[in-house]
């Protein structure tokens, strides 16, 4: 991999940063462009000192023309974990603000009669082309694996081979949407679909193994933008309509099907929401408890004989939420 030669009084201070991410396990391959980015930023203003200070955090947070809400947010987390290993060392700096940016959509939950005829058209699916890209073999368990966990398309697409442990049933995600690593749990018959994937891919591509844990017919990491195309010709055969942009169903639709079939779950169970919202919260990979809890509202809007068991919890305990907020 290519090294950022940064050239500003934060050199060393941002080498080091990101190698220490990199032991870490993450990528950090975009948060490399945007430290440099910032670097170049620190040269053209001429910094005298490695420290962030509360106008250089301001500049920098500052909407850049043409840039969507989501990137700008982007920057400044970015930024502020930097901030934070600077502050550990002595280098106190300040921290930038960017809201976090609004969707204005409702998500899509797959009904368990879509969920059959997806799960049905993906098992018998011919591809009459087998390209590089081909998904073949590889959409029945990614699928299947976003249902059952919940985690994001990117998170699932870097997973290693080693950071999926089918005997112990424990999944790594290193390099989460919001710089976290966490371990999650996956059922007994999930792991047991990740075993027989797993043995019929080092067969058709021995080579493989210890590479990407989802890949290709000819064994290349999965494209977030061949899973999109694909998943849209699979919601056509199954007779689901791909009502475009937003409003889905998407890839994504995936985690918000399994966040909120857990809270029907728990509800179901008799177990107690309000303590069991923080698990969903920490499985699913939320900066605050805040975004888990919308799903509160979606489960008790399509349960209604629910809302006696969650509403009546959390009608004040999030009270200044907007409905619109979700993750």
């Amino acid at each position: 991999m290519e090294m950022t030669i940064f050239k500003s009084v934060f050199k060393s201070q941002l080498e080091t940063f990101i190698a220490l991410k990199r032991k870490c396990g993450f990528r950090y391959k975009t948060e490399e462009k945007i430290l440099s980015i910032f670097d170049s930023l620190c040269v053209v203003r001429e910094e005298p000192i490695p420290v962030i200070t509360t106008e250089l955090a301001r500049i920098w947070s500052e909407k850049r023309p043409n840039e969507s809400e989501s990137y700008r947010y982007k920057r400044c987390v970015t930024l502020n974990q930097f901030a934070k290993y600077l502050s550990q060392r002595d280098n106190e700096s300040a921290m930038s603000y960017a809201p976090k940016p609004k969707k204005n959509f409702e998500p899509h939950i797959y009904n368990k009669t879509e969920i059959e005829r997806i799960f049905a058209v993906c098992d018998n699916y011919v591809y009459t082309c087998c390209k590089s890209d081909c998904l073949l073999f590889t959409m029945p368990i990614l699928i299947r694996f976003l249902y059952g966990t919940g985690i994001r398309l990117g998170e699932a697409t870097a997973l290693m081979d080693d950071d999926i442990d089918i005997n112990h049933r424990l999944i790594t995600i290193r390099d989460s949407k919001n710089g976290k690593q966490r371990l999650l749990p996956v059922s007994e018959s999930l792991a047991t679909a990740l075993s027989q994937y797993k043995r019929h891919r080092i067969r058709l591509n021995p080579q493989t193994v210890g590479e990407y844990f989802f890949q290709t017919l000819r064994g290349r990491g999965c494209k977030p933008e061949a899973i999109y195309k694909c998943h849209r010709k699979i919601l056509y055969k199954a007779g689901i309509p791909f009502k475009g942009g937003h409003y889905g169903p998407r890839v994504h639709d995936w985690r918000h099907t399994f966040a909120v079939n857990s809270l029907v779950q728990m509800a179901e169970s008799g177990l107690d929401i309000y303590t069991s919202l923080p698990i969903l919260s920490t499985y699913l990979g939320h900066q605050s408890i805040e975004a888990t809890n919308n799903y509160v509202r979606i489960t008790s809007e399509m349960y209604p004989n629910l809302v006696h068991k969650v509403d009546a919890v959390f009608t004040n305990v999030y009270p200044q939420l907007r409905e619109d907020e979700n993750d």
